[in-house]
């Protein structure tokens, strides 16, 4: 379980139980047991009626982590247990995937990487000036769909991510347009604080077109889905929403 929270930075009690367990109570016991011993913080926001219960490393579990990893002769990474920008939407679309592979046998998330792993694949292919908050390939009935995601942190998200206002879209998707080989991935993904802030997104691609395909949606969509795999990804030039597994194709 500290693996898995350093892995993720941050994670509430259901996706706990998604990642680990076929249980709540079970990812409940758990969490608590290693809150009591000091390995692990717990926290409620403030504004969140529901008060979900976070879990995060604290500075001794990421200790024991640390010497279990080296005793191992394993890396430590970078940053052990810290979560990254925009990490608790990151979280809900990974685990939403997660959720949605486990229910459904034609479908997998392979290859994921989150920001400092997505950005350095990035550059090894040539595409140096972004900063993505993850990439992954999702597979669902034969169809794959390589992907980068990026998560705007407008002062909206700001409960979710903390970050301050993101840059014209312009500035988020120019690396894309810049890249000197092109860009290794079926598609862009962004997903948006807001109605506006999606279409002033879309009306930006549509001025300047990528070499890619760029799918947006707001973080409403996303949280009223049952994951990022049903049908919330609008398109340039497509009419409707798409499905994950349809955008770049």
């Amino acid at each position: 379980m500290l693996s898995v929270l350093a892995e993720h930075g941050v994670l509430h009690t259901g996706q706990v139980t998604t990642l680990l367990f076929g249980s709540r109570p079970a990812a409940a016991r758990h969490l608590g047991a290693l809150a009591r011993a000091g390995l692990v913080w717990r926290f409620v926001h403030d504004d969140d009626p529901r008060h979900v219960a976070f879990y995060e490393l604290s500075a001794a579990g990421a200790q024991a982590l640390t010497g279990r990893l080296r005793e191992a002769g394993r890396a430590v990474p970078v940053a052990l247990g810290r979560p990254g920008p925009g990490e608790f939407v990151v979280n809900e679309f990974f685990v939403g995937l997660a959720a949605h592979a486990g229910k459904d046998p034609r479908c997998g998330l392979f290859r994921w990487r989150r920001a400092l792993e997505a950005a350095a694949w990035l550059r090894e292919h040539g595409v140096a000036e972004v900063r993505p908050s993850a990439y992954g390939v999702w597979i669902e009935g034969g169809r794959a769909v390589r992907f980068v995601l990026h998560v705007e942190h407008t002062a909206a998200a700001g409960a979710l991510s903390g970050l301050a206002a993101p840059p014209e879209a312009d500035v988020l998707l120019g690396g894309y347009r810049r890249a000197p080989r092109g860009v290794p991935v079926a598609a862009v993904l962004v997903l948006c604080p807001s109605v506006e802030r999606e279409v002033e997104v879309r009306r930006g691609v549509a001025a300047a077109p990528l070499p890619v395909t760029v799918g947006t949606a707001t973080l409403d969509r996303l949280f009223d889905a049952s994951s990022a795999a049903e049908a919330i990804w609008a398109v340039a030039g497509g009419e409707g929403l798409f499905r994950l597994a349809e955008v770049g194709r």
